[in-house]
């Protein structure tokens, strides 16, 4: 019901309930920041994409929309930095630069992604969409992650995705781990390994998979 409620306020461009409905939501319990993320705006977010691919609803609807679940996003990330925190005594935890290639506009997936691997401790450096290469690259020097997270969107940008990964270990060295999400691969998961990546995220539940795989590889088990 939270879900329908929240969508039929989207589609009524009715933003103040669309936002009240979540944060009542989250503040009263009924759901926390993974559920609130994984039942309500990702299902949301999804069907927004799917409907502008399809061309089904306005493009300006499509940004309003999105805004709404920026807003609700935006809320939550003082939450999410505290629950990080508790997390981050962990062992390994990583430095993870998050973005979007240039001309993938479509963010707030890598958004919410980058939140997931905050919320299990790792120092997450969210660029956003459509980042030149020149603008990673100065990242990339800047802050030498340990960790590249790319979410790509639309199935046409794989070929600037294909040709970032490859810019980006020949600067930061072939151990850098990829990791890839969005719709892009929906299809098709074996792109993710034709295209230089080494794992796909889609949830919180394949962020913390990933977490506990360098936890456990640092303690030796």
């Amino acid at each position: 019901m939270l879900y329908e409620k929240f969508v039929e306020c989207l589609e009524n461009d009715d933003k103040p309930n669309a936002v009240r409905i979540a944060l009542d939501a989250l503040e009263t319990g009924k759901v926390g920041i993974v559920e609130l993320y994984n039942e309500l705006l990702m299902p949301a977010q999804n069907k927004m994409e799917l409907e502008e691919r399809k061309e089904s609803v306005a493009i300006w609807k499509e940004h309003f929309r999105t805004s709404v679940v920026r807003t609700i996003i935006e809320y939550c990330y003082p939450r999410v930095v505290n629950e990080g925190l508790r997390n981050s005594v962990k062992k390994g935890k990583k430095k993870i630069l998050v973005f979007c290639p240039a001309e993938e506009y479509h963010d707030v997936g890598a958004r919410m992604i980058s939140d997931f691997f905050t919320l299990c401790g790792h120092q997450v450096y969210f660029l956003g969409g459509n980042t030149p290469p020149e603008a990673l690259l100065q990242a990339m020097v800047r802050l030498r992650p340990e960790v590249i997270a790319m979410g790509v969107s639309n199935y046409f940008n794989l070929v600037a995705a294909r040709r970032t990964i490859e810019d980006v270990r020949e600067i930061l060295g072939k151990d850098i781990t990829i990791i890839l999400g969005g719709a892009a691969f929906n299809d098709n998961l074996t792109v993710v390994k034709e295209i230089g990546g080494d794992y796909y995220v889609d949830s919180y539940d394949a962020v913390v998979r990933i977490s506990e795989g360098w936890e456990n590889h640092e303690t030796g088990i």
